[in-house]
């Protein structure tokens, strides 16, 4: 279980925001959040990814990590891009409202915004060798993305992007990125709850997975596999992946989540086959590209 949590980064958008399709509690309270960050600790969990976005995540942070026995657990917070002082006042706002001089990693939120404004590198590259930051990167939504990074050389050292079993596009370029000596931090392991749902209660939007979800489904049942456990193992199982962000609402939320490590067995019976579930039409696999 140690070794699972700490291929985990603990997700902070649900402490700032009432966030996911699966979502009936709405935001956590203060002291539910605090019960929350105080057992991702216990557990073996080092990282929060966390987003000046996420509504009054890194506020909520700010006031809770001090309450924490050292060591804290290391950050990762995303900025929009815009001019380098627009950025680097961005930076300077999200380390006040976490109260901290300096995080593990700083994310460009949006990738079309450093393309628009490519000196907002300037900006994180002058905070990481101010060490404000140790790693700066995007997070990213397209493998054509990571290709357009990798050509400009631009100095990434940290990258954020989906994978699970049904978004795999990502796959083939994880040697590559790991070649350039750039982190991989991956979410989206549930499909913001979707993959979850059972099957004949999805909208109609959603009908054209219903078969593979059903498959999906009844392959984690054949082998006594919990579908949270097959699909958190799947997202985790690339070597080149460092971190796998996921998001709760409970510790009894979490310890489910890190006692997905202890079916590695099973798991291994069923990967091979995960592969076949992959899907390639961006419809289903962009929750921006959801019905609203």
């Amino acid at each position: 279980m140690q070794d699972f949590a700490q291929r985990l980064a603990l997700g902070t958008a649900q402490l700032g925001l009432a966030y996911g399709i699966n979502n009936t509690t709405g935001q956590p309270s203060l002291a539910q959040a605090a019960a929350l960050l105080k057992a991702a600790q216990e557990i073996g969990i080092t990282l929060l990814d966390t987003a000046a976005a996420y509504g009054d995540s890194e506020t909520r942070l700010g006031q809770l990590l001090p309450a924490l026995a050292k060591p804290w657990f290391r950050l990762v917070t995303k900025v929009a891009a815009g001019s380098r002082s627009e950025v680097t006042s961005q930076l300077r706002a999200s380390l006040q409202r976490l109260g901290q001089q300096r995080v593990y990693g700083v994310l460009f939120h949006d990738f079309a915004g450093q393309q628009q404004w490519p000196e907002a590198w300037g900006a994180l590259q002058a905070a990481q060798q101010a060490g404000q930051t140790e790693r700066i990167g995007v997070s990213l939504y397209h493998p054509w993305q990571a290709e357009w990074l990798l050509e400009k050389r631009l100095p990434v050292s940290l990258v954020q992007l989906p994978l699970n079993v049904l978004d795999q596009r990502f796959v083939p370029l994880l040697p590559v990125l790991e070649a350039a000596g750039i982190e991989v931090h991956v979410r989206s392991a549930f499909l913001q709850g979707l993959l979850l749902r059972n099957p004949e209660q999805l909208s109609a939007f959603f009908a054209p997975l219903r078969g593979k979800l059903q498959r999906l489904h009844q392959l984690a049942a054949d082998y006594q596999l919990p579908l949270e456990a097959l699909l958190l193992l799947f997202a985790a199982s690339f070597p080149q992946i460092s971190r796998l962000v996921v998001g709760v609402d409970s510790v009894e939320n979490l310890r489910e989540n890190v006692q997905a490590g202890q079916y590695l067995t099973q798991f291994n019976q069923v990967r091979t086959a995960l592969a076949t579930f992959a899907e390639h039409d961006d419809t289903f696999i962009l929750p921006y590209a959801w019905p609203r």
